[in-house]
């Protein structure tokens, strides 16, 4: 699982990186704050999957996939006031063992097998906190199927792929950005078939 972070200030940058400093996490090929990054316009920094600090220059996750510096910072606070129970011997063996025979399950079925981690990594942030929760038993989390999307394309004459584009929602168009591109129903998309273009799914 990877965190993104979202900052706007030098301060959040660097209050970001000494909780993580303090955590054992460094960067993945760099030292100290590099606040020159944020200088140059990075405004995320990023816990990867591996446990490396990276950040990016492009500022290219959405905001679903960052947590807020706040939140962030909120989320700290509760971490390190855990939670407590007292539990017998017995029981805290018990805990100690099932974790023990189930992280390596779950880390292995994420990083050992492909397709199960390209599905997860799939997931926005706010999503696999989701997931952890349904995972543990939270009975107030729901999951649906959501309507596919499908968009229409074709090779242009200068050999470029296209997609096909509605200005202002009613004239035929093309781009060649395809999240510009028109997406719909299949129902709809039909509509809009011609024997030009070909249809496939929209991510």
């Amino acid at each position: 699982m990877e965190t993104v972070v979202r900052v706007e200030t030098i301060e959040q940058w660097r209050s970001v990186l000494d909780v993580w400093f303090a955590q054992g996490y460094e960067w993945l090929s760099s030292k100290g704050y590099r606040e020159d990054y944020f200088r140059n316009g990075s405004r995320q920094l990023r816990l990867n999957p591996i446990n490396k600090i990276t950040f990016s220059g492009s500022n290219l996750y959405s905001e679903d996939d960052c947590i807020e510096y706040a939140d962030f910072m909120s989320q700290q606070e509760k971490t390190m006031a855990k939670e407590t129970y007292y539990v017998t011997e017995e029981q805290l063996d018990f805990i100690n063992t099932m974790y023990e025979k189930l992280y390596p399950l779950v880390d292995g079925l994420l990083y050992s097998h492909k397709k199960a981690k390209e599905i997860f990594d799939e997931f926005s942030i706010k999503e696999e906190k989701a997931v952890l929760r349904c995972l543990g038993g939270d009975t107030s989390i729901e999951f649906k199927v959501k309507e596919q999307l499908y968009r229409l394309w074709r090779i242009d004459d200068e050999n470029d792929r296209v997609y096909f584009y509605l200005d202002n929602e009613t004239e035929p168009d093309w781009t060649l950005n395809p999240p510009h591109a028109f997406t719909a129903p299949l129902e709809e998309i039909n509509k809009w078939k011609t024997p030009a273009w070909d249809i496939e799914k929209a991510d």
